[in-house]
């Protein structure tokens, strides 16, 4: 009987504990999400008629000075490359690293390019059109 009392008890602290520990991180994440500067997102590619993958993406600050960090992130590896052109078309960056990884973390020099409106295009490699594309404007 003792050991049942024990048992009780050890798991009441233990969801009180859990409990405690889980509501400030709630707050600590939404105020993240709320104070979040940057462009990111998701969008689906098709491998073929039947499977389908899922990309998030971020690229950080909103309105990139000198730098950005991009990120891709996929549940397998793919080959992946990106490219940036302004308003008229014209690619003016580009970026495609050197092994395929299912997480990509690059920062993007970003100094040469005028204040104005652009567009991350992103690609699968030997896919000659984009497979999603996203604004951004850079300050």
């Amino acid at each position: 009987m003792k050991r049942i009392i024990l048992s009780l008890a050890l798991m009441a602290g233990c969801f009180a504990a859990a409990d405690a520990q889980s509501k400030p991180g709630l707050n600590a994440n939404e105020e993240a999400v709320k104070n979040y500067d940057g462009t990111a997102g998701h969008f689906e590619y098709a491998l073929n008629s039947r499977e389908r993958v899922n990309v998030n993406f971020a690229l950080t600050p909103k309105s990139p000075g000198h730098s950005a960090r991009f990120m891709l992130h996929t549940p397998d590896p793919m080959p992946f490359f990106a490219t940036i052109v302004d308003a008229s078309g014209k690619t003016v960056y580009r970026w495609k690293p050197e092994q395929k990884v299912y997480l990509y973390t690059a920062d993007w020099n970003l100094a040469a390019l005028k204040s104005g409106s652009y567009t991350v295009k992103i690609f699968l490699e030997n896919d000659p059109k984009s497979i999603y594309e996203f604004q951004f404007s850079k300050g």
